[in-house]
């Protein structure tokens, strides 16, 4: 049986600068059964504004079980 609820979660982030810099950045994820193929994430840079992106579902997807970013010697 297929949900038709929209589901929408609100996370903290980091946003890496440098190894020494870090700027904690609020989002909200949605997904919504009328457009299932995506995943809309909203960041809100310190104002009231978000910046929205569209991200296709199978992308989120693939990154919940991989490490990110870059590994410096």
């Amino acid at each position: 049986m297929e949900s038709s609820r929209t589901v929408v979660q609100r996370v903290t982030a980091q946003l890496l600068g440098s190894h020494a810099y870090s700027l904690p950045l609020c989002m909200r994820l949605r997904y919504e059964p009328t457009d299932p193929y995506v995943v809309r994430a909203a960041f809100f840079p310190h104002s009231d504004q978000p910046v929205e992106w569209v991200l296709g579902r199978d992308l989120v997807a693939g990154l919940l079980d991989c490490p990110a970013g870059l590994t410096v010697q």
